[in-house]
């Protein structure tokens, strides 16, 4: 109990921690008051209360206790049912035996025994407690880093170091997992003697941390294509400095400094830099130092992929995986305050000479800064993963991550592309179901206004028929009205769309047609 505590004891004999203490409290055992695991945990002196004679009494232990049951009422079950639950633990009872010759305590408590080999965690008042062993953690956190080891221990990174100082832990230093990445020496720190506890216990915040399932690292790829990717990632460097430089960096540096050259004439003719050519990639975002060294990044990934497959266009644009993947590079500025120069000096005391005969001098405006280059680079590939200078490493140190980021970003621009391309592909047969359907639909209006055409000229011929009735009964028709009845049937036959008969002057009747169109009409002079 004095080492692993009671709910320790209750969780390594499987018995519930209510019932163990109602055993251990009819026993006569005494049990740590509390603060002293919070004491023992910080290195403090706490007290051990002894244990009463005698010293190797045995005793049982049951995971539930025996207790005399009162006789139960009518309609009631019986104790001899609810003697069913009395289960020892074990087949034997659990006996601690110790020989009368010693002391069952000594003054120094005995180290915190871990209940977890792995990771020792102590359960006590509903909280869990982690048990961190100084040599253990101190292999932990020079094997992997620290927030890969507060994971396992279900707490942050902040409490792991933490821990390490409080148990005198070396921990690696700022850039130093980048150098194991980039296969760079390191120098690993021994752990010193220390007069402190050798461990400790801390609350542990995450209990039900699960692992999170984390993202392979190209898993679109196959196997092989990605061992050989990692491979390479693993071992690439950056070129001497007086190595040769792909010929396409080369190339695009002449561009660059053409460029520049034309645009310092222009500065100098007053021409407005809106309105000249554009800037090359690289021109105007770095300094020429840091230009160079831009020109040996890139260097250094296409001599590592080319060999993959992949290659660098004009404007120093990678293809990776027939994928265009841009990378960008970024310098930033220090913000200094602006020491005016002579001509500006010259300008100020010409101001306030101004100023004293007259009071609508206008002030030259001078800045108040001066934004200088610092020489610290950012690059960010495909406008989303991004990678800096900083303490710990330098953008030249992190290559092989930055080609993995590369490929990593070729498939998301597939798959982009892949997604615009179907919806593009969606889009364009959804145009197509309309515009087959608003032709079908202009089909069927031109054949419902035809059919109204054709019944219309065949509602005229019949009128025209029966007027021709009329007249025929109206008396007996002499010879120019009989001309006219034979005059009139024939042009009640061109009307009429079942006959269809062609007029010697009005030529074949298009019945189909609107009203307004097949309208008789004079004609002039000219037509």
């Amino acid at each position: 109990i004095w080492k692993i505590s009671v709910s320790g004891l209750a969780k390594k004999y499987n018995i519930p921690y209510a019932e163990l203490m109602k055993q251990v409290k009819a026993a006569n055992i005494p049990i740590p008051p509390s603060g002293y695991w919070t004491k023992l945990a910080y290195g403090k002196p706490v007290t051990i209360i002894e244990l009463s004679k005698p010293f190797n009494e045995v005793i049982s232990m049951f995971e539930v206790a025996p207790t005399k049951h009162k006789p139960a009422p009518k309609g009631l079950s019986s104790p001899k049912a609810d003697s069913v639950i009395l289960k020892k633990v074990e087949e034997t009872p659990v006996s601690v035996t110790l020989p009368q010759n010693e002391p069952a305590f000594t003054e120094e408590p005995d180290p915190i025994a871990p209940a977890d080999q792995e990771h020792g965690t102590i359960e006590q008042y509903g909280q869990t407690y982690n048990v961190y062993d100084r040599k253990v953690l101190y292999k932990e956190v020079w094997a992997a880093p620290i927030t890969e080891v507060a994971k396992k221990y279900g707490v942050s990174d902040v409490t792991i170091h933490k821990v390490c100082k409080s148990l005198e832990i070396p921990t690696p230093p700022a850039g130093y997992w980048a150098k194991v990445r980039a296969g760079k020496p390191v120098t690993v720190i021994p752990l010193p003697n220390s007069g402190k506890t050798d461990q400790k216990r801390g609350i542990r915040t995450g209990v039900t941390y699960q692992k999170e399932v984390e993202k392979e690292t190209l898993a679109f790829l196959s196997e092989e294509d990605r061992s050989i990717i990692l491979a390479v990632a693993a071992q690439i460097i950056l070129p001497d400095g007086n190595a040769k430089m792909h010929s396409q960096i080369i190339t695009h540096r002449k561009t660059i400094a053409e460029w520049k050259k034309r645009n310092k004439e222009n500065e100098k003719t007053g021409w407005n830099r809106r309105n000249g050519e554009p800037a090359p990639f690289l021109a105007d975002a770095l300094s020429d130092d840091t230009l160079l060294r831009a020109c040996r990044i890139i260097d250094a990934l296409i001599k590592a992929m080319e060999p993959l497959g992949c290659s660098l266009t004009n404007d120093l644009g990678f293809v990776v995986n027939g994928e265009a993947v841009r990378i960008a590079f970024s310098e930033a500025q220090d913000k200094n305050i602006h020491t005016p120069t002579k001509e500006e000096n010259l300008q100020l005391l010409k101001y306030e000479e101004e100023r004293k005969r007259n009071s609508w001098a206008s002030k030259p405006q001078i800045r108040k800064y001066d934004y200088v280059y610092n020489g610290h680079i950012s690059l960010l590939v495909h406008s989303q993963k991004s990678f800096r200078d900083c303490k710990s490493y330098v953008v030249e140190e992190r290559l092989g991550d930055i080609m993995i980021e590369m490929y990593e970003a070729s498939e998301s621009i597939k798959n982009d592309r892949k997604a615009c391309e179907d919806a593009e592909r969606r889009h364009q047969e959804e145009e197509c179901r309309k515009e087959e359907k608003r032709k079908r639909y202009n089909i069927e209006v031109d054949r419902t206004l035809a059919l109204t055409n054709l019944a219309e000229d065949y509602d005229t011929a019949c009128k025209i028929r029966h007027y021709i009735a009329i007249v025929e009964a109206s008396g007996t028709p002499d010879e120019k009205a009989a001309e006219w009845i034979e005059w009139a049937k024939g042009k009640a036959d061109w009307y009429d769309p079942t006959v269809a008969r062609e007029d010697e002057f009005l030529g074949q009747r298009n019945h189909e047609e609107d009203a307004e169109k097949k309208k008789p009409k004079h004609k002039g002079y000219w037509w």
